[in-house]
């Protein structure tokens, strides 16, 4: 627990952030500390700005209070979830280690790519117990690319994972649209210009990376998890299985699970952004413990300036 949770000597307890440290509040009647808000985005892009800044209050509200909140009614569909998932499912599954480690993050100049599981004493920063596909950034995807952008990712063979780019690329520009969205409504709900951070992310550093927690790890008796972490980036989209397995460090200094709610994402703050803000939105500590006994999927997207 030391990690994240100390003792200042004056008695007083503080909990880690992306930026630092910040005070324990402590648990009351009035304050709803044992699950993440939900946020209905149906009217972010509406005409009517005063409909657009009701949705950004409860946006921000959120993110200086918890840095996560669940997002409904985002514009993706169903059927569109399903398919990013299964293409995940298939990536992991259908391939073999060999043909992944072809695409062996440590060979790509961005760090994209594929990295492997591995136990405790493999790897100098200790165990990681999951695996990970990650694709950056290509004007391919970005319908508001300017001319002479860059990126290039590492795709498996079309004749292994036939519709596997362009379901992938498909669901990059969704939420990267999304994401530019949501900055946009940050900006509105303190007060700024909606059109601010725009110059942050016309050519982003942004990662979409599928996630694989296998129900039992092979070479390790610890469950599939991801360590206390905060995100680097501005800001964070999360599409989570039916697994609960996220768990977020809450303002009173205990892990809350972010339970699956069916149809939402998990938006979250990033380092970036919490420094953008002069810390009042909170980039919080959050971890992954599978202990379900079954494989979990989810898909990260992470927007950072360029």
């Amino acid at each position: 627990m030391a990690e994240y949770w100390k003792r200042q000597v004056d008695g007083k307890e503080e909990i880690r952030t992306g930026l630092g440290w910040r005070p324990i509040v402590p648990g009351d009647g009035d304050l709803a500390v044992d699950q993440l808000p939900l946020v209905d985005l149906s009217d972010m892009s509406h005409e009517d700005i005063c409909k657009r800044q009701v949705v950004a209050k409860k946006i921000c509200d959120a993110c200086i209070n918890y840095g996560f909140f669940y997002a409904s009614h985002h514009g993706l569909s169903d059927v569109e979830i399903s398919t990013v998932f299964a293409e995940s499912k298939r990536f992991f599954t259908e391939l073999t280690r060999e043909e992944k480690m072809e695409l062996d993050t440590a060979k790509h100049d961005h760090y994209w790519g594929y990295y492997p599981s591995y136990a405790e004493g493999e790897h100098p920063a200790g165990a990681n117990l999951n695996e990970g596909m990650n694709f950056g950034y290509e004007p391919s995807v970005d319908p508001e690319a300017r001319e002479g952008a860059q990126g290039t990712n590492w795709w498996p063979q079309e004749s292994r994972l036939p519709g596997f780019e362009t379901n992938t690329k498909r669901h990059m520009t969704r939420v990267l649209t999304l994401s530019r969205a949501l900055l946009r409504l940050f900006a509105l709900g303190l007060g700024l210009d909606e059109h601010c951070f725009d110059d942050l992310v016309t050519e982003p550093y942004s990662i979409l990376k599928m996630c694989y927690y296998p129900g039992t790890v092979a070479a390790s008796k610890k469950p599939s998890s991801l360590r206390p972490h905060t995100d680097p980036e501005l800001l964070t989209i999360l599409l989570q299985d039916d697994i609960p397995s996220l768990e977020v460090l809450s303002k009173t200094g205990t892990w809350i699970s972010a339970k699956p709610i069916p149809g939402t994402f998990i938006v979250n703050i990033g380092d970036s952004l919490s420094m953008l803000t002069n810390g009042l939105f909170v980039s919080t500590l959050h971890r992954v413990i599978n202990i379900s006994g079954r494989d979990r999927y989810s898909v990260p997207f992470f927007l950072g300036g360029q």
